[in-house]
């Protein structure tokens, strides 16, 4: 075809086609390639979801199992009259059910676990010693007065913060996802991780549902994110700790500190101040016990640490 036979406004006429055609089908492609896009990623997420729902039942049947255990070791050391080990086991029970009881969940016994006697039952005494929860040295501790089990020291509340709104944190706020490691970057070794490890008072492997920093005594311990404080008071076991509560069932836990600067019904934004580390409760050193939980349910918190501070 000879194109210089046709008048310069035909020529155009006729490139202003071939060009709207090339745009038609262009758009087109990549309305296309669009669409398959969303279908792959929506097959994606599927498929993650469904992996995190059975990983999640796996971890729930796990939880359940490691409370029934603690059910039926209370159970074997009453019956033997190991009263110091029946206490260490009925304080851990005790912080179970309080934290379960403050997120809204439930623990059930589904069955009577059978405990076997190790090859070394007998523990000193000295290692079932509980540390008393810090007094400051500007602080005079009256003769006789104990620390209620079910309360946190008032002498370790180093504030005055008023309690805050209680309303749950939007499942949108990103910084509602408890991603940043609790402690300063310095501090933040691991020292005793996530799962089966040998409980150090009753010398048995037990699940282990945090994990441990070594960080020593006085580190400043910083809320993983925006959420709700649910608890701040103090176990036998675990001494003073703090249970955040975040966004779509998540919540954080910090135990064993030495003090308190929080109180329960404060809101907190990731990296606010929370406490100190320390040593309360039955603990071998000074430490934090940091654990992320999902509906109740300890998850594995080193797949939550993405973020550190200086």
């Amino acid at each position: 075809m000879n194109w210089l036979k046709f008048p310069i406004s035909t020529l155009a006429i006729i490139l202003s086609l071939f060009t709207a055609n090339a745009q038609n089908t262009g758009a087109k492609k990549i309305e296309q390639d669009f669409e398959k896009y969303k279908q792959e990623r929506e097959f994606d997420y599927q498929k993650f979801k469904k992996q995190r729902a059975e990983e999640l039942k796996r971890m729930q049947q796990e939880y359940q199992d490691y409370y029934n255990t603690m059910m039926g070791l209370k159970s074997y050391y009453t019956e033997k009259n190991d009263t110091a080990k029946a206490n260490v086991v009925d304080d851990i029970i005790k912080f179970e059910e309080s934290i379960t009881y403050a997120l809204g969940n439930r623990i059930k016994i589904t069955e009577q676990v059978s405990i076997s006697p190790t090859k070394n039952e007998a523990v000193e005494a000295t290692e079932n010693k509980i540390t008393e929860p810090y007094i400051p040295s500007n602080t005079n501790k009256q003769p006789g007065t104990e620390t209620k089990n079910d309360g946190v020291n008032p002498a370790n509340i180093t504030n005055g913060a008023n309690p805050g709104t209680t309303l749950k944190p939007h499942p949108t706020d990103g910084d509602a996802i408890p991603i940043l490691t609790p402690v300063p970057k310095t501090k933040s070794k691991i020292t005793s991780p996530f799962g089966i490890r040998m409980h150090p008072t009753l010398h048995r492997p037990i699940k282990h549902n945090g994990v441990d920093f070594g960080s020593g005594r006085n580190a400043p311990v910083y809320a993983s994110g925006n959420g709700r404080v649910v608890l701040a008071e103090y176990n036998r076991s675990y001494g003073n700790y703090i249970v955040i509560e975040h966004c779509d069932g998540t919540s954080s836990l910090y135990a064993h500190l030495d003090r308190i600067v929080t109180t329960k019904g404060n809101r907190v934004s990731k990296g606010n101040l929370i406490g100190y580390t320390g040593s309360t409760g039955r603990s071998t050193g000074a430490h934090l016990h940091y654990e992320v939980r999902i509906a109740g349910t300890p998850v594995n918190p080193v797949e939550y640490l993405k973020e550190t501070k200086p």
